[in-house]
């Protein structure tokens, strides 16, 4: 009775306020808004790329894996029931041309060929690519007409974003890149990338907000100047989960950029 008698003279406002608090405390518990997306991307349809997409399942991110389809089934390069399991595991499967040739030292004709026969096969396995990776991040205004021509909705070139050997670019894309038919990524990571400059790079991205994509190729040991140690991603992928606390997520760059299947020409 005394508590009642209390609360009862106790101003309207104060009251009130006290009802309130509950509220307050469950708006800031509320998930950060997403600010910066990373996407990663792995080329060339390595055979390392399912012990890959196995360890990025593991940390509950999803990756997206280039496909030259003329080199699937061949010595180090993925069969074509490894490249069904990657897909089956939710990773987006794009395009990268037939054979990985540099698209800007061939006719547009030849180009042409490459990048839409490459999607014309890889719609025939079941796939829906959307986005397609250039070899070598070689790309001209012909390169991306032909992309446009072949079906795709995006593509996704080398080079361009913040990085140890462009200090001076860009930290990330906006979430509508301007060219979308050239989205600029830092350079390759390498064998002598570290891991500190990985996290540096989503770091720099923070900053601004807006997409980062990461370009991979094999991951191995001792493998090539085009590899990463499957420790050093590992170790990458378990500290970029736990930016999503600060509005950092992790998307296929199809979902990044909401990319929207289109039919191959002549279907």
């Amino acid at each position: 009775m005394k508590i009642v008698r209390w609360a009862a003279a106790l101003p309207a406002a104060l009251v009130a306020l006290a009802f309130l608090q509950p509220a307050a405390h469950a708006e800031s518990a509320k998930p950060p808004k997403v600010r910066t997306v990373v996407s990663l991307t792995f080329d060339d349809g390595d055979v390392t790329h399912p012990a890959t997409a196995r360890m990025l399942q593991k940390r509950g991110v999803r990756g997206t894996f280039y496909i030259n389809t003329d080199t699937v089934g061949r010595d180090a390069k993925l069969t074509r029931a490894q490249l069904a399991a990657i897909a089956k595991g939710g990773h987006e499967i794009g395009g990268h041309t037939l054979t990985h040739v540099r698209l800007t030292e061939l006719t547009r004709s030849e180009q042409r060929e490459q990048i839409c026969d490459d999607r014309r096969t890889l719609v025939a396995w079941g796939y829906r690519p959307t986005t397609l990776a250039y070899p070598f991040g070689s790309v001209d205004a012909d390169a991306e007409a032909v992309a446009r021509q072949c079906g795709y909705d995006a593509a996704r070139g080398v080079g361009g974003l913040k990085e140890w050997g462009c200090p001076s670019c860009p930290a990330a894309e906006k979430s509508r890149p301007a060219d979308r038919y050239d989205i600029r990524t830092p350079g390759s990571v390498r064998e002598d990338t570290l891991l500190r400059q990985l996290r540096q790079q989503v770091l720099n991205a923070e900053k601004s907000g807006g997409l980062v994509t990461l370009v991979f190729h094999r991951v191995c040991d001792d493998c090539g100047v085009y590899s990463v140690s499957p420790r050093t991603l590992d170790d990458f992928l378990g500290w970029l989960v736990s930016r999503k606390a600060h509005g950092t997520v992790v998307k296929t760059l199809q979902d990044a950029i909401g990319a929207r299947y289109r039919p191959v020409p002549g279907e």
